[in-house]
């Protein structure tokens, strides 16, 4: 294995690993080594995805069949909060919106528009200044979780990044009503 195909791993390894991050290595993946880097993964219960189009690709876990023996898994599942989760839709809705009408290479959002989108679903009472920091610190999760990036332009603009549709797709939406519905029936909205 060369040293491209071994960078990959290391950064798949990290998390998200995005095309931009190191093209010789996502090359690497996608077209030289994508056996001998799945295989690798393969034996300790992991699947390699790549999104070539989108330009990412992550690690899951492998599922097995009812007849196979399985591994521990590797990756642990998190919940997510749901000022996270609200996020994570808003965002994905956005880039929804950015794919149908194509007018930019990358679709941008900036922290006002979260804030504004976030604080609709929010009851704020008393302390806004709290709430402006809730929000921040939500923001910077998402980020944290790869589908936010903070552009060198500014600090309050974001690029939106494609791999949040592979996370957030049609049984992630349907799981996350259902907790909306279990949340305004408790009337649990912070």
């Amino acid at each position: 294995m060369n040293k491209d195909a071994k960078t990959a791993i290391i950064l798949l390894l990290k998390g998200l690993f995005y095309k931009s991050d190191n093209e010789k290595a996502f090359f690497e993946l996608v077209h030289k080594s994508y056996g001998a880097i799945s295989e690798y993964f393969s034996t300790i219960g992991l699947d390699v995805m790549v999104e070539e189009n989108d330009g990412y690709a992550y690690l899951k876990n492998k599922v097995y069949e009812e007849d196979e023996e399985s591994l521990p898994k590797l990756i642990q599942n998190r919940e997510l909060t749901y000022k996270v989760s609200l996020l994570c839709v808003l965002l994905r809705k956005k880039i929804a919106d950015f794919d149908m009408q194509n007018e930019h290479d990358r679709a941008i959002i900036s922290k006002e528009d979260m804030h504004a989108h976030i604080a609709l679903f929010l009851d704020i009472k008393f302390n806004e200044v709290k709430t402006q920091k809730e929000i921040d610190s939500t923001i910077k999760r998402v980020e944290e979780l790869g589908f936010l990036k903070k552009l060198n332009v500014s600090e309050e603009v974001y690029e939106i990044k494609n791999s949040i549709k592979s996370f957030v797709d049609a049984s992630w939406l349907n799981t996350f009503d259902e907790k909306l519905t279990h949340y305004k029936e408790a009337n649990i909205w912070n």
